[in-house]
């Protein structure tokens, strides 16, 4: 099994974009979250992250809030 703070570590978004440096896909890709979850031991921080993610992700692209709230939270559950 691999790392998943090896092989999430690459997985960073584009601050102009918002998409996975190394995979392209919208950031928090599939690794990314491993790697967040992995290197975050306290839920509530990871969840304050990710909202700080989504404030800055709001005013680059015009998705729906709740879709971004999908993106960048509901996953932690």
């Amino acid at each position: 099994m691999t790392d998943p703070l090896a092989a999430g570590a690459a997985h960073q978004p584009d601050p102009a974009t918002y998409a996975c440096l190394a995979c392209t896909l919208p950031w928090p890709c599939t690794p990314a979250r491993d790697y967040l979850v992995a290197s975050t031991p306290d839920r509530v921080q990871l969840a304050m992250r990710m909202w700080d993610e989504l404030e800055k992700v709001a005013g680059l692209d015009g998705q729906h809030p709740a879709d971004l709230f999908d993106r960048f939270l509901r996953w932690m559950r």
